[in-house]
């Protein structure tokens, strides 16, 4: 379940060669009797060893922490973390491609602000569907590329503007309003534009579509935090709809009440993920985890566990 140790042992050649670097330049050039201004004065070679050696006590602390959370548990988990401002990410299981149940609507809302960026689309705009049209692409028994959003003379039909239903989607998990936007936009639209963003393996056309891995969904989430994902305007205004989730039952639950997290949770049967930014006190970190398991309840837990642990490691941490 867990990738192979060599990763790690690359970082750590790499971590050792650098500092071997630096120390060998500084002797070469103390043997001239000179110190270019590019090197580092000798009272920084200190400095660099100590933070070499944190970066691998923190890179040890969380895959640690990772590895004893999920060992032994049935099922697939995937992990990413990243460091938002240490620049240190920490994986296990991050490129294997899981269902990526209510997380596509984080691709649906990053193409749609890019469509209404371009004038394409506008937060006034109203859309409008059948129940039971959009009831057959959620039980999975109509070609979602290809169907026509009709009019329901039965059930009655839904009608949002776009600001309601990118509102409903993110914070409630709303599925009428998620299929409203993703049929206006064109499932083939969002997913090559999120391609073109060079955010590689979030399929939301396809063989067992939608699908992602832990690092693309990470990727996707760097760009809102980094304020890249369209514009800075849209950036935040994608921030704040994360923060507004109210499903908060994993990777807020154990966090102190005054750490904002932005995240977006996924769940069916077997699925339970949650993949968000944490706004820590001395720390701000991407945190995604997916899994398919047996026990899905029991998964929800582990999320909230993980995410306290690694909380705890990040905050005490010295970049």
């Amino acid at each position: 379940m867990f990738q192979k140790k060599t990763k790690r042992y690359k970082k750590l050649l790499i971590y050792f060669i650098l500092l071997l670097s630096i120390i060998f330049l500084y002797k070469i050039n103390q043997n001239n009797n000179e110190v270019p201004s590019s090197l580092p004065p000798v009272e920084n070679l200190e400095l660099a060893k100590e933070q070499i050696s944190l970066r691998l006590q923190k890179e040890t602390a969380i895959v640690n922490t990772i590895k004893s959370t999920l060992e032994s548990k049935p099922g697939r988990y995937a992990v990413f973390v990243k460091d938002l401002k240490g620049e240190q990410d920490f994986a296990v299981s991050a490129d294997q491609s899981f269902d990526s149940a209510s997380i596509y609507k984080l691709a649906v809302m990053y193409k749609a602000y890019d469509s209404i960026e371009k004038g394409e689309l506008k937060k006034d705009d109203i859309l409008s569907a059948g129940k039971t049209t959009l009831n057959r692409i959620i039980s999975g028994n109509s070609d979602k590329e290809n169907l026509q959003l009709e009019d329901d003379q039965n059930l009655g039909n839904i009608s949002l503007s776009v600001e309601n239903a990118l509102d409903n989607m993110i914070t409630v998990s709303d599925n009428y309003s998620a299929l409203l936007l993703a049929q206006r936009l064109g499932w083939q639209n969002i997913d090559s534009f999120i391609k073109s963003q060079n955010i590689q393996n979030f399929n939301l056309i396809g063989a067992n579509s939608p699908n992602a891995t832990a690092h693309a969904v990470g990727n996707l989430l760097e760009r809102i935090y980094r304020e890249t994902a369209v514009n800075q305007q849209y950036s935040q205004e994608m921030k704040n709809l994360l923060l507004a989730q109210e499903v908060n039952d994993r990777i807020p639950k154990y966090l102190p009440k005054d750490v904002k997290v932005a995240h977006k949770t996924g769940e069916l049967e077997n699925i339970r993920h949650d993949a968000g930014i944490v706004f820590g006190n001395n720390s701000d970190y991407i945190f995604v985890f997916l899994s398919e398991t047996p026990k899905p309840e029991e998964a929800t837990e582990n999320i909230a566990l993980l995410s306290k642990n690694i909380f705890e490691v990040l905050e005490k941490s010295v970049n």
